[in-house]
């Protein structure tokens, strides 16, 4: 029985598999290597007979119809290796395979054959036009030695195939315009060029997004070339008569032809896709590009960027009328274009159409292409962050678009964009983009007056928030000079257009505003030139010459005979302005003479320039402040050296009155000076503040403080409850929170209600629904029962007990008002009072604070001012440590002791733990500076904490938890010392 003969297996070539296993990878990288490692294995010295080339032809033009995503990507870049290394010098290449040979091979090797699905035929397609790049792309065609006719074989596959498949046309197109490129970058016969624009000609491709592509290509680099006449006007694609049949060529829509061109049967590209057809990106760099190269003839009847953009996008990619698809196109192209354009461009790129439909799909996270406007904005934003220049330019553009908007952008959008934009503004850009926001406020572009307010607000807001985000810059950068400038001009605009109206004619047709300001409109500008200063309080370092300039803009106007103001200068008033004037430029003549007083200078400066300001916004109380600023001046001032105690009084009764005032501008205003005038406050001064924190919380003590409009509310309240808006008028003005203190508020009056308050209100309503019971069932009929007559009898006792509710509602409104009131003055005076503790603590006089401390801590209904209180005290006793503690003599001793009596008598009384806290750190407090000038007087203090041991009554003991472990911890330090 004979044996069976074992089977041979072929040898195979593992590396040689891997390699074109990796050349189809989806990963560029392994591709990369792969085609290396591919050239290194297929280099002429291994492989050079015929039957090596021919197998590794067949395998890698095989390779380019394979299925695989990235195969024809990989083996077209090996193949175009392999075609360079062998046939890449006639000298070199093998005499039994030449170029047409090759190009045989090709076509041979990509004929779909026998029953292939659409799918194969649809790779062998692909297959043969990325094998007809790679011969293009290895240059072995453009040899002098190879004949002309594999040139022409080459162009007639590829525009073959881009007629017969619409879908393979841009592939093709690459191809070709690749082509193009090469023979530009070498120095070719110029027939290959020729070759090339003729097969174009030939194959009715010319007016196709790909041929006008290849056209620009070839007619920049080589303007000698023959162009064929009678394609377009003047041989050019771009000229201004063929700018609608561009645009429908380049949105893929069968323009009509004449007769006698030879038309493939459809010049659209197939299927939708998302990618950008490669012309586009073509045309708009010759049409950004400007001048044409050396040589070439000068085409003055070139549209223009901006005309083509209006033209091709935004009339025909972003039309009411496209479909989804083509306005995804649109913001694709956009979002180049706000990557890479020239910031000179991007205005132009803010088109009507295109606006419109970034607002519609921005408006919601429903629409189609939300996510596509959302990375155009994106785009837009990431470049103007690392470019400032661009954002200014997109501003010009976007601003401009949108001045016909009753809504800002960003609302609409429920964006940030413009915002942002502001931000972003390079401070040398600043002088084109606010004149330009300047006209839109004068010139809204509408008579109708509602629509104009509005579009004036969007502007106003803008030049706000330009100012806000800027200002910042003139400490940070070396462009604060700019930023300076720019918040100065803006200041005017503001003021300017706040307080008067210009009705005569100007020399600036621009000054004068069409249609005139609404008084909606001034009062805007008025409630942003405050926000603005408001701002420049707390961020800049000079803003008294800010303030000044507002006022001299204000006082400059008044003087100009073409400006009517809106204050009525009749009597008094007229009188007060140039008396203010005179006085504010004497001021500032000292503040420039002096050194030695100059930051107090500058803060009468900066309160008399508020003041007047104040004074135009219709303060009836400002012409009395006035009076006292002056008063206050000349006593700290002119006669410092004799009345300065009297002006300190003075000083901080003004001060107060600011810190009264509802403007959040005014209480900065105080908070802002007030540590210029703390060295000279003395006792008087304190007092004016402490009496503050004494008031109650409540009706009487509104009364008190604000004695003379209380009284006129009291009076208007006794008659129908109406007017109890005016018990919290103060100077004229209605007290309320302001909105960063709203929260505030709401916690003084919700967490700290009076129980007493609450159960008088549940009294009166118990006796009011007894006694509305009561009325209803005086008779004894139900409702049923009832006849007309007995009905109507009713409605008289009815509707009077209704009235005397609606007065007791309107009373406990009252109350509540009146106590927010004065919790919110109390907790500004305390902000004052933590300034006065931190630069006066080593002086006695702040011991002035401690039982006032004490006792709002004890006596407040309100949480909000027992912390700031318990604030002040802990901040107070934080500070007097070691050789920060005041230092007192020998005969103050006593006071101090008689201090610390009165601080234990305030911890016996009951209250909370907070106030007994408060009482242990002011107790140590002044232990520790009657020891630290006497250590006998350790004894004194030991007396008095023992005796306050012995008489208290502590049940609980709460009081000697928090009191005395803190006393004995530091007595026992205190007696180690001694």
């Amino acid at each position: 029985m004979s044996k069976k003969r074992p089977r041979v297996l072929p040898s195979v070539d593992t590396q040689l598999v891997e390699i074109y296993d990796d050349l189809a990878n989806e990963n560029e990288n392994i591709r990369l290597k792969a085609a290396i490692a591919f050239s290194e294995a297929n280099s002429p010295p291994t492989c050079h007979s015929p039957e090596q080339l021919s197998k590794v032809l067949r395998r890698l033009i095989r390779g380019l119809c394979s299925g695989r995503k990235a195969a024809r990507h990989g083996f077209s870049i090996a193949l175009t290796e392999f075609l360079y290394q062998h046939w890449g010098n006639s000298s070199s290449s093998d005499a039994s395979l030449q170029i047409p040979d090759l190009i045989d091979n090709l076509v041979k090797l990509t004929e779909a054959t026998g029953k292939a699905n659409g799918q194969e035929e649809r790779d062998h397609h692909f297959g043969r036009v990325f094998g007809a790049g790679a011969f293009i792309q290895s240059g072995v065609l453009l040899q002098e030695n190879v004949p002309p006719n594999a040139w022409h074989r080459i162009l007639n596959i590829i525009y073959e195939a881009a007629k017969k498949k619409p879908w393979l046309r841009e592939t093709c197109g690459m191809s070709i315009y690749e082509a193009a490129q090469m023979i530009c970058a070498g120095d070719h016969n110029p027939r290959f060029i020729q070759a090339l624009i003729d097969e174009l000609i030939d194959s009715g491709l010319a007016k196709t997004p790909e041929g006008i592509a290849i056209w620009l290509k070839v007619q920049r680099h080589f303007p000698k070339a023959k162009m064929p006449t009678g394609i377009w006007q003047d041989e050019n694609p771009l000229h201004r008569k063929e700018k609608s049949k561009l645009a429908k060529i380049l949105k893929e829509t069968p323009i009509a032809r004449r007769s006698d061109e030879q038309s493939p049967e459809t010049l659209q590209r197939g299927s939708w896709t998302s990618k950008i057809n490669f012309a586009w990106n073509v045309i708009l760099s010759e049409l950004m590009r400007g001048q044409p190269v050396e040589g070439a003839t000068p085409k003055p009847m070139t549209i223009g960027f901006r005309d083509f953009w209006q033209v091709a996008v935004d009339e025909h990619l972003f039309s009411s009328i496209s479909s989804e698809e083509r306005k995804y196109w649109g913001f694709r192209l956009s979002q180049q274009l706000f990557g890479s354009a020239s910031p000179d461009f991007l205005p132009d790129l803010f088109s009507p159409n295109f606006v419109r439909c970034l607002i519609n799909q921005l408006a919601s996270k429903e629409r189609y292409l939300h996510l596509a406007a959302e990375k155009t904005i994106k785009s837009l934003l990431i470049r103007a962050e690392n470019e400032p220049s661009v954002a200014s330019a997109a501003l010009r553009g976007l601003i401009a678009c949108t001045s016909h908007l009753t809504v800002s952008f960003d609302d609409i959008t429920k964006t940030k964009t413009v915002e942002r934009l502001l931000a972003l503004v390079h401070p040398s850009s600043l002088g084109q983009l606010v004149p330009e926001l300047c006209v839109q406020l004068v010139s809204p572009g509408t008579i109708q007056e509602k629509e104009a307010s509005a579009r004036r607000q969007i502007t106003i807001d803008q030049l706000t928030y330009l100012l806000k985000s800027h200002q910042k810059r003139t400490t940070q950068d070396t462009h604060g000079s700019e930023c300076s400038s720019l918040t100065r001009q803006i200041l005017g605009i503001l003021a300017t257009y706040s307080y008067f109206s210009i009705e005569k004619p100007r020399p600036s047709q621009l000054d004068c505003p069409v249609p005139p300001m609404s008084s909606r409109t001034q009062e805007t500008l008025r409630t942003r030139l405050s926000t603005c200063l408001l701002h420049i309080l707390s961020n800049s370092l000079d803003p008294t010459s800010l303030a000044s300039h507002v006022v001299d803009v204000i006082l400059r106007c008044e003087a100009d005979e073409h400006m009517n103001s809106i204050l009525d200068l009749t009597g008094t008033l007229g009188e007060i302005i140039p008396i203010a004037r005179a006085f504010l430029g004497h001021v500032r003549k000292q503040t420039m003479s002096e050194s030695n007083n100059k930051p107090m200078l500058c803060a009468f400066e900066l309160l008399y320039s508020f003041t007047i300001l104040q004074l135009y916004n219709g303060d009836g109380d400002a012409v009395g402040m006035l009076g006292d600023l002056r008063s206050c001046f000349d006593l700290l001032i002119e006669r410092r050296q004799t009345a300065q105690h009297i002006g300190s009084e003075l000083v901080v009764e003004i001060l107060l009155s600011y810190v009264a005032k509802p403007s959040q501008l005014f209480r900065r205003l105080a908070q802002q000076v007030f540590p210029i005038f703390i060295p000279i406050i003395q006792h008087e001064g304190l007092l004016s503040m402490i009496k503050v924190l004494k008031t109650e919380e409540n009706l009487s003590g509104q009364y008190e403080m604000f004695e003379n409009d209380a009284m006129h509310s009291v009076e208007d309240s006794s008659d129908d409850g109406s007017n109890i808006e005016e018990v919290d008028m103060t100077n004229g003005n209605a007290v309320q929170s302001s909105p960063d203190e709203e929260d505030d508020s709401q916690v003084s009056s919700e967490g700290t209600e009076d129980g007493d308050q609450s159960e008088e209100v549940d009294e009166e309503t118990a006796a009011f629904n007894a006694k509305l019971a009561q009325t209803l069932n005086a008779g004894e009929s139900t409702d049923e029962d009832m006849d007309d007559e007995q009905m109507e009898a009713l409605d008289g006792p009815i509707a009077s007990m209704f009235k005397a509710r609606k007065k007791l509602v309107s009373k406990k409104q009252q109350r509540m008002e009146a106590k927010e009131t004065i919790v919110s003055f109390k907790c500004r005076v305390l902000e004052l009072l933590e300034t006065f503790v931190k630069h006066r603590h080593k002086d006695l006089l702040v011991l002035d604070l401690v039982l006032p401390l004490l006792t709002v801590i004890r006596t407040t209904t309100s949480r909000l001012v027992s912390a700031r209180a318990c604030k002040v005290m802990k901040d107070f006793s934080k500070r007097c440590k070691g050789r920060n503690a005041p230092h007192i003599e020998e005969q103050q001793g006593a006071a101090i002791i008689g201090l610390l009596k009165e601080v234990h008598l305030e911890v016996m009384r009951e209250s909370s733990n907070a106030h007994i806290s408060a009482c242990n750190q002011a107790s140590l407090l002044l232990a520790k500076i009657l020891v630290g000038n006497d250590k006998k007087a350790v004894k004194a203090v030991a007396e008095i904490y023992a005796h306050t041991e012995s008489s208290m009554s502590d049940p609980q003991g709460r009081i000697k938890k928090l009191f005395f472990v803190d006393w004995l911890s530091w007595a026992k330090s205190v007696e180690a010392i001694v």
